[in-house]
């Protein structure tokens, strides 16, 4: 199999001093559905932040379907798709005319652009939305919006980051549908952050464990949860709390 991501030990540090990445290494394959788990403010979004090139490393490496971004950040960006927190829409912009746009923003021509806004509007079922301004919209639908906007250009690797935070469960479940479809049959690598720990479970094949900026396992999930429960079988959701505490513990004792 081909590695679709690669980083070598990645140090990002906040503008106080404080190391937000502290030697991050990660080698995900292509076609994989990964997700990154981990604590809030251990390092996960700034990690994705880094490898979509949105900000700056300190230093270590990383490439990105074997491109360099210190060579070629701008066919990085061609090819990667971004479905942030952070991401910022037009509140005054109508959903329709935000998709058209990005898709022309991307190289589209204008009817290419129209074709696959209609396509996404009826993939993410926003259709009651698509003469809304993006400013009204519930905060499940600009999730939806925000990862319709990443597929526009129809990228080979897709970042999610907390993509379901605000959609109810019918939502989620409709969302899921769609990332799976273009994981499982468009080979679309899928990187995950997510706090819902049992969607991580039924979707995601592997993962990596960040605390405190450092990964503490990365490997199957299947694996981890036989890591840290040989005898029985635990859910991720339970694995992932009884060894963060175990995690917790040792530094105490240590300290």
């Amino acid at each position: 199999m081909t590695a679709e991501i690669l980083v070598h030990e990645l140090f990002k540090k906040y503008p106080n001093g404080i190391e937000a990445l502290k030697g991050i290494s990660l080698e995900i394959q292509k076609g994989q559905f990964f997700t990154l788990l981990g604590p809030n403010g251990a390092g996960k979004s700034t990690l994705v932040k880094v490898m979509t090139t949105l900000i700056n490393k300190d230093s270590g490496d990383f490439c990105i379907a074997g491109i360099n971004p210190e060579i070629n950040q701008s066919k990085i960006q061609k090819i990667i798709g971004v479905a942030s927190q952070d991401n910022e829409i037009d509140p005054t912009e109508k959903v329709e005319n935000l998709l058209i746009f990005q898709g022309r923003l991307f190289g589209l021509t204008k009817p290419a652009a129209v074709k696959r806004t209609n396509e996404l509007i009826q993939l993410f079922e926003l259709e009651k939305e698509r003469n809304k301004k993006a400013g009204v919209l519930s905060g499940g639908n600009k999730r939806r919006l925000h990862c319709a906007l990443a597929l526009v250009h129809r990228p080979q690797i897709l970042f999610l980051d907390e993509p379901t935070v605000g959609m109810d469960p019918v939502a989620r479940a409709n969302f899921w549908e769609v990332i799976t479809q273009l994981n499982c049959k468009e080979k679309v690598t899928v990187f995950l952050t997510t706090q819902y720990l049992d969607e991580a479970d039924k979707h995601a094949f592997e993962m990596a464990l960040i605390v405190d900026g450092k990964i503490q396992y990365s490997g199957t999930i299947a694996n981890f949860k036989k890591m840290v429960n040989p005898i029985g079988e635990l859910s991720l959701d339970d694995s992932y709390l009884q060894f963060v505490k175990a995690l917790s513990d040792q530094e105490l004792t240590n300290n």
